[in-house]
């Protein structure tokens, strides 16, 4: 701080007096001798002193402080611009909507199922807690697995599997179809159902197996035990965390334990909705602040792990229920989204449109749900909500940023589960084509990362359920959609 100009010494100075005269000298006389004392002193003193020499310690960095550098690959540049698209009415409302060093050994080489779809909660499962167990041993592969290290960041073909069938057969009607990208949703509240009591339990040879089938993984991470969220949210609810930190110190712990199996994670799911928000959708800025906390913990971790933000649930504004999705993203953006990702999370929905249907024109007069015709949002079709999000993302100077669908399908059910009724307007060969459709606009667009159907199995480990009126295996058998994925080039 300076000093105020106005501050000046106000003592007066002293009268000098005769009988002091000798004082003068005496006292510069003393203070010679005393100085040249002292130095004497000093310099034997620094010549004997030797200092100890401190033992080097590194602490690892803690979120708040770390300043952690952007690593990723750099994605295919944007083609050309997506004409920009007009503001949508909202939907109808009845709509359903540090880091610190892990000391877990590391497992060589996750999972509770996402909605899917935005107009009603999936039907409550949770993955059964086990008693922790001892790591297995590692397997020696027949091949070398991929390695989070050099993770292309590009477009690739990917599906959600439920992790609870059983992983050998389910592994073979992935590399059937010739996927590389497999997802899995993984429970915190699961995994860490007590404070630093750990149940990997079947993790470790889930992780292990599709590890060493050769196949990327992307987790996706959710469901904040009771312990770790705040004291007056809706326990009922799933919902975030009190603390980020506390989120991140667990991603810590399990990028450590899985290192090198896992190559992308999603951090959080549909946060814009009040079923994942702990009762209330997340305010962006609170599911920012999560996402960075997370995002300093993994790239300290592993640099080269691809951190995709939480994609949000197509919607409109719902009050007390959703947040329109990409009034969202901008409001993510402008908490500073585009410094704490590698990726850009969405979930593009097709209902009962087509995949290359324009939300502002499509016509359906044969269709029994009418929501995509009769109240138009961008919401109701997967191009809508891709143009849509691409368009804020390079508003907001994040061209050179690749959007990854972490989920997207097209159901079919009839009768069709409650509140999903557009699943009876579907049928099994329009599934199919527009599945496949999906798959080669993106590629052909140029700004699309791996792609994640939703789902592959959960018509086997669920049937009856609205997950599996979206998966592509039945207890009968392959859907037409498994059938005409196999066949077109990836």
């Amino acid at each position: 701080m300076q000093r105020d100009t106005r501050f000046q010494p106000t003592m007066p100075r002293p009268v000098r007096s005769n009988n002091t005269r000798w004082l003068l000298p005496a006292i510069l006389l003393g203070g010679s001798v005393v100085s040249v004392t002292c130095a004497a002193a000093f310099v034997a003193f620094a010549f004997l002193w030797q200092p100890p020499v401190p033992e080097v310690r590194v602490d690892p960095p803690t979120p708040g402080g770390q300043v952690v550098r952007f690593v990723r690959e750099q994605p295919q540049q944007l083609a050309a611009v997506v004409p920009p698209t007009p503001t949508p009415l909202p939907p109808p409302s009845t709509q359903p909507i540090q880091a610190v060093a892990p000391t877990i050994t590391p497992v060589e080489l996750t999972p509770v199922q996402v909605s899917g779809q935005p107009t009603e909660p999936p039907a409550a499962e949770d993955t059964p807690t086990e008693e922790a167990t001892p790591t297995p041993k590692p397997i020696k592969p027949k091949k070398a697995p991929p390695s989070s290290a050099g993770v292309p960041n590009r477009f690739a073909y990917g599906i959600q599997v439920d992790p609870d069938g059983a992983s050998r057969e389910v592994v073979d009607h992935v590399k059937r179809l010739g996927f590389k990208w497999v997802k899995f949703q993984l429970s915190w509240e699961d995994i860490e159902p007590s404070q630093g009591q750990y149940n990997w339990g079947a993790w470790d040879q889930i992780m292990l197996t599709y590890h060493q089938a050769g196949f990327y993984i992307l987790l996706s991470v959710v469901k904040a035990p009771d312990w770790a969220r705040p004291a007056n949210t809706d326990f009922s609810q799933e919902g975030p965390p009190a603390n980020p930190e506390t989120f991140a110190r667990f991603i810590g712990e399990m990028l450590q334990r899985y290192r090198t199996g896992v190559q992308a994670i999603e951090v959080w799911n549909e946060q814009n909705l009040a079923r994942e928000g702990g009762g209330a959708p997340m305010p962006a800025g609170e599911y920012v602040a999560l996402l960075s906390a997370a995002y300093r913990t993994i790239k300290f971790v592993d640099p080269s792990v691809i951190v995709v933000s939480g994609a949000p649930t197509p919607a409109g504004d719902v009050p007390g229920a959703a947040i329109d999705d990409i009034r969202y993203l901008e409001q993510m953006y402008a908490a500073g989204l585009k410094n704490v990702s590698d990726a850009i999370g969405v979930h593009p929905s097709g209902y009962n449109c087509p995949a290359d249907a324009d939300w502002q024109t499509v016509s359906d007069p044969t269709a029994r749900f009418r929501g995509p015709f009769e109240n138009r949002h961008h919401s109701w079709c997967f191009r809508g909500t891709m143009e849509g999000y691409r368009n804020v993302m390079l508003a907001n100077g994040d061209a050179d940023k690749l959007l990854w669908p972490t989920e997207f399908g097209w159901a079919v059910a009839n009768p069709p589960p409650p509140n999903y009724e557009y699943a009876a307007d579907n049928t099994y060969e329009e599934q199919a084509q527009w599945i496949v459709q999906a798959y080669q606009m993106a590629q052909s667009w140029g700004w699309v990362g791996p792609m994640f159907l939703w789902n592959l199995n959960y018509g086997v480990t669920k049937p009856g359920s609205e997950q599996a009126a979206f998966s592509i295996l039945t207890p009968s058998g392959p859907t037409p959609a498994y059938q005409a994925l196999l066949s077109i080039p990836k």
